[in-house]
């Protein structure tokens, strides 16, 4: 048995030194991971609600050309009826391809195509149909009888898809060719009201495009708001 002197001023006893857990590694790599996983689920969901809202575009186009030619059969009678069916036959296609589209995209249950890839062509397809509604300007503006009802032509469906979409590269797939179309026919109209009906055309296609810019700033600032609070 050994005996520790209570008033010895030498060096104490080793004691048994517990082992401390380490601490686990901090996965930084996996954390950065998180933010581009974070991003690509936010543009994975606005492509699903660009895809989403294909039908309500389709309603808006056949809308605003069933009003147009209402309005224009009312004005010129049935005499411009074989320059109406030009420009409606391609525009009634292009709506019909939209809507098989958004079938097999977006509606269908299983065997559903790509995000990605129904995106690509829902924007194709949109360049097709203001291609095809721009057109019409040629075929139907002449006969006009107000300019205002010649900005109605290219700024109604314009700013509606625009607002509905909410997706840049789709409303500018419809809008240029529409703007570009309609301007031009406008500026060949009779001095001033041709420069006039083209220069509110062109205000109207600049409008729409930049209403996508607008909505995507709104959603960030406002989706920036809760993570303010909380620090």
């Amino acid at each position: 048995m050994v005996l520790i002197d209570p008033i010895s001023t030498g060096p104490a006893p080793d004691a048994p030194r517990l082992a401390l857990p380490r601490a686990p590694a901090v996965p930084y790599a996996a954390l950065d991971r998180l933010s581009e996983l974070r991003g690509q689920a936010a543009q994975d969901l606005q492509l699903f609600r660009f895809l989403a809202h294909a039908p309500q575009a389709c309603l808006i186009l056949m809308a605003s050309g069933a009003g147009l030619l209402i309005w224009q059969s009312l004005s010129a009678g049935s005499a411009g009826l074989q320059n109406e069916f030009l420009w409606a036959l391609p525009v009634l296609a292009c709506v019909a391809a939209m809507t098989g589209l958004h079938i097999r995209s977006y509606a269908q249950g299983a065997a559903r195509m790509p995000v990605h890839k129904a995106a690509v062509q829902l924007r194709r397809l949109l360049f097709y149909t203001g291609a095809a509604w721009g057109a019409g300007a040629f075929l139907l503006m002449p006969d006009l009888p107000a300019p205002a009802l010649a900005v109605a032509f290219a700024a109604v469906p314009s700013l509606g898809l625009s607002l509905l979409l909410g997706d840049q590269k789709g409303a500018t797939a419809f809008t240029a060719p529409v703007t570009l179309a309609a301007a031009s026919a406008a500026s060949l109209w009779a001095r001033p009201s041709g420069l006039w009906a083209a220069a509110a055309i062109l205000a109207m296609g600049l409008l729409s495009f930049s209403i996508p810019m607008l909505q995507r700033e709104i959603s960030a600032r406002r989706d920036l708001l809760p993570a303010a609070r909380t620090v």
